[in-house]
């Protein structure tokens, strides 16, 4: 019984940040099957994209109807992410637990210090005008980072976010928060293609999805209700934070055991 609790819990805590910033929640709650629940890699990142599924798909719905999505650039990333979300599953068994955990603190390490570094220039955005007035990317480089996304998305679990948020703060004039807004949107378009291939390769653990499933559909639209209270600092802040949190526990792990 507790188990199944925990899980929750977990999911829970991870969705609602997740759909504040428009990641997915995966960031978080991959480190914490592996740190609390044992998970191996492949299983954490196939079980994770469950959640990142439920969280995604509620907080993309509530940010459709708040109309801060911009469809297009969310299409046009989805379309690349689809195949590497295919190949991203089927390198998970490639590496090993020591390589993975290393390999996911680099990388949002990474992103983290970035944000933190350029958050005052990123946070100078216009937050009045429409969402379709705003200058999206190109076609060519939106699929290319929609690959990148999908690869990230399925070999980590963690729903491709880290990728899709600060390039859209680079490439285009989006504010942050209809960034969050068209990160969740792109993430469920692409997050059940991985899913479902970590299905096929017999990575998630059934019996947790329900836990992590419930958790995400019921801290995706609290998550995305919340962000509206925060000001773009406060949620590059915010994800900057727990970005660095996800990545020392990983490789703190390895220390201590050594």
């Amino acid at each position: 019984m507790l188990l199944p609790l925990g899980l929750f819990a977990a999911a829970l805590a991870a969705s609602v940040f997740g759909s504040m910033v428009g990641l997915g929640g995966g960031f978080i709650l991959v480190p914490i099957l592996r740190l609390a629940f044992g998970f191996a890699p492949a299983e954490a990142a196939g079980t994770a994209l469950a959640l990142v599924v439920a969280n995604s798909g509620a907080g993309a719905t509530t940010y459709l109807l708040q109309k801060r999505v911009h469809v297009t650039v969310g299409v046009m990333l989805a379309l690349g992410g689809i195949p590497g979300s295919i190949l991203g599953a089927m390198i998970s068994h490639e590496i090993s637990a020591l390589t993975f955990d290393w390999l996911l603190a680099t990388f949002l390490v990474v992103v983290a210090s970035d944000m933190v570094l350029n958050r005052h220039k990123r946070a100078a955005r216009d937050e009045t005008r429409r969402i379709t007035e705003m200058k999206g990317m190109s076609y060519r480089a939106s699929v290319a980072v929609g690959f990148l996304v999908g690869i990230a998305s399925s070999l980590f679990g963690i729903g491709g976010g880290v990728i899709v948020v600060p390039t859209l703060l680079y490439l285009s004039e989006l504010p942050a928060h209809a960034i969050s807004a068209t990160s969740h949107f792109a993430i469920v378009l692409t997050s059940p293609v991985g899913l479902v291939t970590h299905a096929f390769q017999h990575d998630i653990r059934l019996a947790d999805v329900l836990p992590l499933v419930a958790g995400g559909l019921l801290g995706g639209p609290i998550g995305a209700r919340l962000s509206l209270r925060l000001k773009s600092p406060q949620l590059l802040l915010f994800v900057s934070a727990a970005m660095f949190i996800a990545a020392a526990s990983l490789v703190l792990r390895h220390f201590v055991r050594s």
